[in-house]
């Protein structure tokens, strides 16, 4: 894979359920293939993707699962496969039996533009004019409600650069305490002076992230993406069991509040 490897499938596993729908017409998505990043209109194909993000499938599967015939699957399957998207790999020795796995990975999920996300953003670009040393802990925020109002989910792209933060902060969490694992990665959650992050249970573990600046419900959400790749990369890392998501709510009349509760598979 090209970003997510095993957290490819936790993050479909979490947020995918929604994915499985018709496309709407204009909308698009973002995967990341070896040869760069693609651009997908196709309805199908994209409901082919999201099926792959649960796992390999062969072509019978998949039809089953989009609800189109087998030989009408065939012209979007060949298609994602001279793009670079899925590959065709062979189960048996004579090649007869095929089974599509894939080979990219989601980035940029397409939205409905967000006037009120553009202004928000223009606020804190004003912010670090006025004082340039506060760029550190707010561009992330300008950026991700910039691609917001523009009509750009990042959701996907946000829930893996999580993951790879945390990923550089696990060496530091020498004991599997539970306690002492969230103190580490509180602390250093907060040092990124992007939101304060609490625990506020443990059975089942949930987190609470207030964010320090106003955000609209979609900005929101992909912070919450951010957040949730970094908590489960650490859970999975030190407690050796996959996590999701169960339950997860944005409030506050600013949609800085984000709760979210984690639980094993």
């Amino acid at each position: 894979m090209v970003y997510f490897g095993t957290v490819r499938i936790i993050y479909s596993k979490m947020y995918g359920a929604s994915m499985l729908r018709e496309a709407k017409p204009g909308d698009y998505e973002l995967y990341a293939a070896a040869d760069g990043v693609i651009k997908v209109t196709s309805g199908i194909e994209r409901r082919i993707l999201h099926a792959l993000q649960d796992g390999d499938f062969t072509p019978t599967e998949l039809s089953y699962i989009i609800g189109r015939s087998r030989s009408t699957l065939s012209e979007y399957l060949n298609k994602l496969e001279r793009d670079g998207l899925i590959a065709m790999v062979s189960k048996d020795a004579d090649g007869r039996s095929k089974v599509c796995t894939l080979l990219s990975d989601p980035l940029v999920n397409s939205k409905r533009p967000d006037r009120r996300a553009l202004d928000l953003s223009r606020e804190i670009i004003g912010e670090i004019a006025d004082a340039p040393s506060s760029a550190s802990n707010l561009i992330l925020r300008s950026l991700i409600l910039t691609f917001d109002g523009v009509g750009m989910d990042i959701s996907p792209l946000m829930f893996t650069i999580g993951c790879d933060v945390a990923k550089h902060i696990l060496p530091e969490i020498k004991s599997r305490n539970v306690n002492f694992m969230f103190d580490i990665a509180r602390e250093r959650f907060m040092e990124f002076k992007i939101g304060e992050l609490s625990i506020y249970s443990k059975e089942p573990i949930t987190v609470l992230f207030r964010d320090t600046v106003d955000l609209t419900q979609l900005s929101a959400e992909v912070m919450a993406s951010f957040v949730s790749g970094y908590m489960v990369t650490i859970l999975r890392g030190k407690l050796s069991k996959n996590y999701v998501i169960t339950d997860s709510e944005v409030f506050g009349i600013k949609n800085n509040y984000i709760r979210m509760t984690f639980e094993p598979e």
